[in-house]
């Protein structure tokens, strides 16, 4: 649930990671409270140590639904929530590398990890909710 980038071979751009997105509440079952989080990053990154001026960006959308219960029905832990959900999706980062960090791709770099195979999207477009049982193939973005 985090995003990280190699800093050995990243740096982000500025100190600004724009995020848009929205958090919402509800009454769940159970005497709990469901809430749910649907937030876009856009990081803005260049290649690390090498003078580089070309910026790109790594968009991450994340899904989250985590669940409170009442502390005078259950036995909880305090300050800590259940997760129920949880989904992503990344843009701009080679497929198939799975080191823990996110891998942009730059126009001056040679290709590296698997070319990706999937349709086209929009990393951007927030009027579709994640689907749970996309194909697990690497897309391309039609913008960055």
């Amino acid at each position: 649930m985090f995003s990280r980038f190699d800093p050995h071979e990243l740096r982000l751009v500025g100190d600004v990671v724009k995020v848009r997105g929205r958090m919402t509440f509800k009454r769940g079952e159970r005497a709990s409270v469901m809430v749910h989080a649907d937030y876009t990053f856009v990081y803005p990154v260049a290649q690390a140590g090498r003078g580089s001026t070309e910026v790109q960006r790594t968009i991450v959308r994340r899904v989250l639904d985590t669940q409170l219960l009442d502390p005078t029905k259950y036995q909880v832990t305090p300050g800590k929530l259940g997760v129920i959900s949880y989904d992503e999706d990344i843009a701009n980062s080679a497929c198939e590398i799975y080191d823990g960090f996110f891998h942009p791709q730059f126009t001056t770099d040679a290709a590296s990890g698997a070319p990706a195979t999937g349709p086209a999207t929009d990393p951007y477009d927030r009027s579709k909710n994640l689907d749970p049982n996309r194909p697990d193939v690497c897309g391309t973005v039609t913008r960055t």
